[in-house]
């Protein structure tokens, strides 16, 4: 009997231990489990948060200047969008969402054209590759040079130059179905942020067929022949006339609401107010009142009852300007919106 009783005490404490050991290696298995769950959540959370701050940064590739620098705002959809299109030519293209229409405006390589900054007149065909080569961006030369001479605001930059397509046929892959055009991101240099071209992307694809107008500027008649002392031959346009074929670009929010607008020059440089109320002339605005402005300034400002037109004002001029300092100081009361153009804008 005390032997039996040894034995069966021998291996009831033998069970307990193994139950306390597999008791022990089950808290051990959860924990490295959940241990694991957490790594796992949190490469997922930065996985999230990196894709999802990709989403707002421009889509740069193959070198691309676009990385540089980046615009103080982002297309919603809500405003016309201006594009510079860089294929086997360079194009200006515009979409109306609010038409639902699409403007491509094939530019010849022979326009000449004034480059900010004071880099004197170059050929289009040469001013990627000096922007390039200056260490400017030759996209970012590119918009800022087509919006002086066009004077429209300039969105976006597409550079599908290795694609070997024109812009025409680009915006026919974009309108083919939802998930056509991707295979053209590898070949693309932007400015655009990835959220960006998705939302243009969806909004091409609903375009119609008899909702794209494709112009060439040499067939228009506002393109004048010129030579150069070398005996190359350039076309150089005046504004008025080239504006005259620019009335599809302006936006029907804009001219709807018809707020006055007034364009003072804030700098000791004669003539920008002109300027830039040409452009927001172009834009659709209601440009009663032009002239220099008492005081001079350092930063454009942009104030006025509030409105699309004012929003959309803030973002081509004044993108950082959260409260202007000179409303109702230097502004004019006969208008509803003032843009106090200042040293800033001087030699864009």
């Amino acid at each position: 009997m005390p032997a039996k009783s040894a034995r069966a005490k021998s291996g009831r404490k033998k069970y307990w231990k193994d139950v306390q050991s597999k008791s022990k290696t089950k808290k051990r298995n959860k924990l490295a489990l959940a241990v694991l769950g957490i790594l796992v959540g949190i490469l997922i959370i930065g996985w999230l948060i990196n894709f999802t701050q990709s989403l707002f940064k421009p889509f740069n590739n193959a070198g691309s200047s676009a990385g540089n620098y980046q615009k103080k705002y982002s297309w919603d959809g809500s405003f016309n969008i201006n594009l510079v299109i860089r294929t086997k030519n360079i194009s200006l293209l515009s979409y109306n969402p609010t038409k639902g229409s699409i403007i491509i405006l094939n530019i010849p390589d022979e326009t000449f054209l004034e480059l900010p900054n004071g880099f004197g007149k170059w050929q289009l065909r040469a001013i990627y590759d000096f922007g390039q080569t200056q260490g400017l961006g030759g996209d970012k030369l590119l918009k800022e040079s087509l919006s002086s001479f066009f004077a429209v605001p300039i969105d976006g930059f597409l550079d599908l130059s290795a694609s070997g397509v024109t812009s025409a046929e680009v915006i026919e892959t974009l309108r083919k179905n939802p998930l056509s055009g991707y295979g053209l991101l590898s070949a693309l240099k932007t400015d655009l942020t990835m959220w960006e071209l998705l939302k243009f992307k969806m909004n091409i694809s609903a375009v119609r067929f008899d909702k794209i107008k494709e112009l060439n500027l040499d067939k228009l008649s506002v393109l004048q022949k010129d030579n150069l002392p070398d005996g190359s031959f350039v076309f150089i346009s005046d504004p008025s006339i080239l504006d005259s074929v620019l009335g599809d670009l302006v936006d029907p929010k804009i001219v709807s609401e018809h707020k006055t607008i007034a364009v003072l020059n804030a700098t000791d440089k004669p003539q920008l107010a002109q300027k830039w109320a040409r452009l927001i002339t172009n834009l659709g605005g209601n440009v009663i009142i032009t002239g220099n402005a008492p005081e001079r300034l350092e930063k454009t400002q942009v104030f006025g009852e509030q409105s699309f037109t004012l929003k959309r004002l803030r973002q081509i001029f004044a993108p950082d300007d959260k409260i202007s300092s000179s409303e109702g100081v230097m502004g004019s009361s006969r208008a509803q919106i003032n843009v106090l153009i200042g040293e800033d804008y001087i030699d864009k």
